[in-house]
């Protein structure tokens, strides 16, 4: 057996490195993919909480489930600082939502949206009246979220 020279040494070495790149660019790939897959469940996890407490807020206050309640049945039923209070509680909603949209648009969440965007649109259809969006959308910048709602309202 040979002994083999410096060069052919070197050339074994490259053709090892190669694997080794290869090899370590694949575990970064799926690294990456585990990673946006832990990114997107705290993003639905988040999702979900919020809205949780947003409805735990509701059945814990007495007064506002009962404006709720009242302005489903229309705004006539509620008396300025009622309606105030519900406007209040829609734009809490609505941020939601437009949270939710954000980390869309911006590829924080890919997009299987996981039924959110449904949930959301059917919210604003249920409680939000053109109105209503029409006093709260100037809260809202972002003109693809304020086109979401419109959306919504118009189906």
């Amino acid at each position: 057996m040979r002994k083999l020279s410096l060069s052919e040494w070197a050339s074994f070495a490259e053709i090892v490195g190669a694997f080794a790149v290869v090899i370590s660019l694949l575990l970064l790939v799926s690294s990456l993919d585990k990673n946006t897959a832990a990114i997107t469940m705290q993003v639905d996890d988040a999702t979900y909480e919020a809205v949780r407490e947003v409805k735990l807020s509701l059945l814990n206050n007495p007064e506002l489930f009962d404006i709720t309640m009242r302005a489903a049945k229309g705004l006539d039923n509620l008396d300025e600082t009622e309606l105030e209070k519900y406007k209040a509680w829609l734009h809490i909603n609505l941020d939601l939502w437009e949270r939710r949209y954000d980390w869309k648009s911006t590829g924080l969440v890919g997009d299987e949206d996981k039924g959110w965007n449904d949930y959301f649109s059917a919210w604003t259809k249920r409680y939000v009246t053109r109105e209503l969006w029409n006093d709260l959308k100037w809260q809202f910048t972002d003109p693809g979220f304020n086109k979401q709602v419109e959306q919504s309202l118009s189906e």
